[in-house]
């Protein structure tokens, strides 16, 4: 596991079955210009997750991704958190757009987050906007996508299944 310091330098490395379920839907329904580069797993897992991999598998094959297998200890010397349960994936960065190049606003509900300093607290945040139902969240001028690995596992996923503007 990474130290404390440096737990968030790999912005586009996610962590778990729940952060890739949710990259493949946002991909699958046009929410993020994200793509997934490669997905790594641990090679003593195999076995145990052998629905999730035939399924990814599918998935890979759809959208152009690599699946390659790795060791636990390669697996945990890059990771931010020990729930990644075996399964980790490196994707590009998300484009955010702003809200003047999007007419997306109109008859929706939307909300403003804004005060929000750490990553964690911010995919909370959205989780919790996510189970009420917001159609999106306009986020104010700063790069949380720096963290979005961390966000998208906090926000089990959500993050990546709202759309999001910058005001």
């Amino acid at each position: 596991m990474k130290k404390e310091e440096s737990r968030f330098a790999e912005a586009n490395l996610f962590e778990g079955m729940t952060s890739l379920r949710a990259v493949i839907h946002a991909m699958e329904t046009g929410i993020s210009d994200r793509k997934i580069l490669r997905v790594i797993v641990d090679r003593d897992r195999q076995k145990s997750r052998a629905k999730e991999l035939a399924w990814l598998g599918y998935k890979a094959k759809e959208f152009g991704f690599e699946i390659v297998y790795e060791s636990e200890e390669y697996i945990e010397s890059v990771t931010v958190g020990s729930s990644h349960g075996g399964i980790i994936f490196e994707c590009t960065a998300r484009t955010i757009p702003s809200l003047e190049q999007t007419e997306a606003l109109d008859g929706g509900f939307w909300v403003m987050i804004e005060g929000i300093e750490d990553p964690y607290n911010f995919g909370y945040a959205l989780r919790s906007l996510y189970s009420c139902g917001v159609d999106g969240v306009i986020l104010s001028p700063r790069n949380w996508m720096s963290a979005a690995g961390v966000v998208c596992r906090s926000s089990a996923g959500a993050s990546e299944m709202l759309p999001l503007l910058v005001c």
